[in-house]
């Protein structure tokens, strides 16, 4: 009896049998974004990894930038929402909300480049929606006034988007404790005439951990929120 030829191993995007869908596209884009960046994504990479042409993926998406936007809101779907367990006068939201923010950073970053989409897209995919309806339910639970909720909403996409992008150019560079040693040895030896506060506290300035300054800005954040002299 002959043998059968083996079949060939089908390639890590979709299984032989795996009809093509919507969702194996985004899934194969995170994917490829995970390994090599946002910048790797074209349809035809999209396309090599669910093994079919370029073409088949206009049916789905018109361009490239449908494609990411529907990659983002998976992203963003895959955040893991912080819940309240306070009592009625809204004991614990601004932790919910706090580690909301962080969850939303850390999906952001395991995907490098997407902080940018994020920044140049407004939300109106499901996945986004969930998430900017738990934030508003969670300012709401904290006696927020709607107008600055609705305000806050906007303000926390922004900054889960720009710590994403600073986290994946502070990679992309490598330089560490090099560059933090570089930056304090400039403010140290600033003109002090010119820059006497910057040379005072260049140890201050450079010294926090990026761990240190992301819960400060998250506090300084929520408490902006909070304030109603702030206009």
């Amino acid at each position: 009896m002959a043998k059968q030829s083996e079949r060939p191993p089908a390639r890590r995007g979709r299984s032989a049998k795996e009809p093509l869908t919507q969702q194996s596209i985004v899934d194969a884009a995170l994917g490829l974004i995970r390994e090599r960046g946002v910048d790797a994504v074209s349809l035809r990479h999209v396309a090599e990894q669910v093994e079919t042409g370029p073409a088949s993926l206009y049916a789905y998406f018109g361009s490239r930038d449908i494609l990411l936007e529907h990659v983002l809101d998976a992203a963003y779907s895959r955040v893991t929402l912080a819940m309240a367990g306070g009592t009625d006068h809204g004991v614990g939201w601004r932790d919910a909300l706090s580690a909301t923010i962080v969850n939303t950073i850390e999906t952001l970053e395991s995907y490098p480049g997407l902080g940018t989409v994020a920044l140049g897209t407004i939300p109106v995919l499901p996945g986004a929606l969930r998430l900017a309806e738990h934030e508003l339910a969670l300012m709401e639970l904290g006696r927020v006034a709607p107008d600055r909720a609705a305000l806050a909403v906007d303000l926390i996409a922004q900054y889960a988007a720009s710590s994403a992008i600073e986290r994946t150019v502070r990679s992309d560079n490598r330089r560490g404790n090099a560059e933090r040693d570089h930056v304090r040895a400039a403010y140290e030896t600033a003109n002090a005439d010119h820059f006497p506060h910057i040379r005072q506290s260049a140890a201050l300035l450079t010294g926090p951990t990026e761990q240190a300054r992301r819960v400060f800005a998250i506090q300084a954040l929520i408490r902006g929120i909070e304030s109603p002299d702030v206009s």
